[in-house]
C-alpha cells in the first residue's frame, strides 16, 4: 500500500508530465471523437432508406438502429476499463480500426445481415468515448481539465453537424458511398493516432471510476432518492427523442416526399440548433435560471416538437417542430447532466455519471425498437405520441428535482 505522501508525489509528477504534453495529443483525441460522431451523423439520415432498399420492414429498421447502441452499451465500459490496464493508445487504435471495418462492410452491404454486421462493428468501434475522456484526464493538469473536456464536447457537436451534411453530398454518389467515406475518415484517424499519439506516462483510473462498478453500484445508485428522478429523466427523454430520431426519415419520405439529400440537410439543421444552444447559451441560461427550470423548459419544448412533427405536411410547421425538439434537447441534456453531477456524492461523481450515460444509451436501444414498431403497426404519428407522453411524464417528474438555483442564492 502506498503512503499518502507517495500518492501525492505521484499525482504531482503526473501533472508535471501533463503540462509537458502540449496540445497535439488533445487535438488527436478531438479528431477521434469528432470522427466517431461524424460517422454517426453520416449514417443516420441514410440508414432507413438503405435498409428499405434491402427489403427491411420499418420494425427491422428500429432493430438496426438499436444494434449500434447495444454494442456501445456493452462495450463502452469494457473499452474504458481495459484502457486503464493496457493503455489508452492501443485501445483507441483497436476501436478506430473496428470502426473502419464496420463502415467498409456498410459500403459493401448487399443484404440486411451485412447491414446489421456493419452497424454492430461500427458501434463496437465507436464505443471509445470513455477512453478518449480518460486520455484527456491523463494528459491535462487539473486546472486545464475543463478545457480538455470542453474540446471533447465540441467534437461531439461538430461531428453531428457536419456528418449529415457530408452524408447528403456522398449519397448523391450512391448510399454505399456514405460507408466508404466514413471508413476513409476512420482510417486517416487510425494512421494519425498510430504515428503521433503517445501513451500517457501516468494513467489514471478515470475510466474504471466511471464504469468499473458492479451491478450492485448501479442498482443502489438508481434507488438513491436524490438521484433517481434525474436518472429516470435521462432514460425517458432519450427514449422519447430516439422514437423521433429513428422514424423521422421514414416520416419525411412517406409524408413529405423528402429525398435522401433533403433528409441529410434536415439533420444538419437539427445539429446546428443543438450546438448553438449547448455551445453559446446553456452556460448563461444555467447561471440565470438554474438546472431545474431549464430541465422543465427543455422537456416541455421537446414535447411540443413531438406533437407538431407529424401534425401536417407543411414544411414550415415541420421546421418549427424540429426547432422545438432541437432546442429542447439542447437545453435539457446538459442541464440534467449538471444536475446529476451536483447531486452526486463527491467521491462517486464519475460512477454516477456513468450510470446516467448507461441509462441514456439504454434509451437509445429501447426507443428505436418501440418507435419503429409503432410506426409500422400503429401509424406514422404513433411514435411521436408515445414520445410526447414520455416527455410529459418526465416533465411531471422534474417537479420533484431540487432547485439548485435557490441553494446557490
Amino acid at each position: 500500500m502506498t503512503s499518502p505522501e507517495a500518492e501525492s508525489k505521484q499525482e504531482k509528477l503526473g501533472e508535471d508530465h501533463s503540462k509537458k504534453f502540449g496540445m497535439k495529443p488533445l487535438l488527436l483525441v478531438f479528431l477521434t471523437v469528432f470522427i466517431d460522431l461524424l460517422g454517426f451523423g453520416l449514417i443516420i439520415p441514410v440508414l432507413p432508406t438503405y435498409a428499405r432498399e434491402l427489403q427491411a420492414s420499418d420494425t427491422t429498421v428500429g432493430f438496426l438502429m438499436a444494434s449500434y447502441s447495444m454494442m456501445q452499451f456493452l462495450l463502452t465500459p469494457f473499452w474504458g476499463r481495459l484502457s486503464d490496464r493496457v493503455g489508452r493508445r492501443p485501445i483507441l487504435l483497436v476501436s478506430l480500426f473496428a470502426s473502419c471495418i464496420g463502415y467498409m462492410v456498410w459500403g459493401f452491404s448487399s443484404s440486411l445481415i451485412m447491414l446489421f454486421v456493419a452497424r454492430m462493428v461500427a458501434g463496437a468501434g465507436n464505443a471509445n468515448i470513455a477512453v478518449a475522456q480518460a486520455y484527456v484526464s491523463d494528459v491535462t493538469a487539473v486546472e486545464d481539465r475543463a478545457r480538455g473536456m470542453g474540446m471533447v464536447g465540441a467534437a461531439f457537436g461538430l461531428g453531428f453537424v457536419l456528418g449529415p451534411a457530408i452524408g447528403g453530398i456522398c449519397a448523391g454518389f450512391g448510399l454505399a458511398m456514405v460507408g466508404f467515406v466514413a471508413a476513409a475518415f476512420s482510417f486517416v484517424d487510425f494512421v494519425l493516432t498510430f504515428l503521433f499519439l503517445p501513451e500517457p506516462p501516468n494513467r489514471s483510473k478515470a475510466a474504471s471510476e466511471r464504469f468499473g462498478n458492479g451491478p450492485g453500484f448501479y442498482w443502489e445508485t438508481i434507488k438513491e432518492p436524490k438521484l433517481k428522478v434525474s436518472l429516470a429523466i435521462f432514460f425517458i427523454a432519450t427514449f422519447a427523442f430516439a422514437n423521433m430520431e429513428t422514424t423521422l426519415v421514414l416520416l419525411t419520405h412517406d409524408q413529405f416526399k423528402f429525398t435522401t439529400n433533403m433528409n441529410s440537410w434536415m439533420f444538419t439543421y437539427i445539429g446546428v440548433l443543438i450546438v448553438l444552444v449547448q455551445g453559446g447559451l446553456i452556460h448563461r441560461l444555467t447561471r440565470k435560471f438554474g438546472e431545474k427550470r431549464l430541465i422543465a423548459v427543455g422537456l416541455a419544448l421537446s414535447a411540443v416538437g413531438l406533437v407538431l412533427t407529424p401534425a401536417t405536411t407543411n414544411i414550415m410547421v415541420l421546421g418549427l417542430a424540429l426547432a422545438f425538439l432541437a432546442i429542447g434537447s439542447g437545453i435539457n441534456n446538459p442541464s440534467n447532466q449538471s444536475m446529476l453531477s451536483k447531486l452526486s456524492p463527491a467521491d462517486r461523481v464519475g460512477g454516477v455519471l456513468g450510470v446516467g450515460q448507461s441509462l441514456s444509451t439504454l434509451g437509445r436501444i429501447v426507443g428505436p425498437i418501440v418507435g419503429a414498431a409503432a410506426y409500422q403497426h400503429l401509424g406514422y404519428s404513433a411514435p411521436y405520441w408515445i414520445g410526447t407522453v414520455a416527455m410529459a411524464v418526465a416533465l411531471a417528474m422534474s417537479c420533484r428535482l431540487p432547485d439548485l438555483q435557490l441553494r446557490r442564492d
